[in-house]
């Protein structure tokens, strides 16, 4: 099995603990979240997603805040991987939630980091 991931920027600019219970309703889903090494991160599984919703504030550092939340998409895959569908598939979801967002940076850890990556926006 394989893996692709998706990080989207989003816009929501509320609590994280509020931002939970949307992201929840979105993939209905209960995503529990605790502190990891200073940032509260909320996870849980819904079908081929593995979903990680990250806090943009760090308790150790003010140094280390991130302007916005993340919301990570970890996607299994056995057969070919067709962008488009998941793309469409996660747009629509975030639209139909009113879910802001900034934009979606695919990413795959067995790639150089400075490949240029497939870009997505709302």
């Amino acid at each position: 099995m394989k893996t692709k991931y998706l990080d989207i920027v989003l816009l929501e600019d509320v609590p994280f603990v509020d931002l939970v219970k949307k992201i929840e309703k979105v993939f209905n889903v209960s995503l529990p979240y605790e502190n990891k090494k200073g940032r509260y991160i909320a996870e849980g599984q819904k079908g081929r997603y593995k979903i990680e919703l990250i806090d943009r504030f760090d308790d150790l550092s003010e140094l280390l805040c991130d302007e916005h939340h993340v919301l990570s998409l970890s996607i299994n895959f056995e057969e070919e991987f067709n962008y488009i569908v998941i793309e469409n598939e996660i747009k629509k979801l975030l639209k139909n939630y009113n879910i802001k967002w900034k934009f979606g940076i695919w990413k795959d850890p067995s790639e150089p980091i400075d490949k240029s990556r497939r870009k997505i926006s709302p």
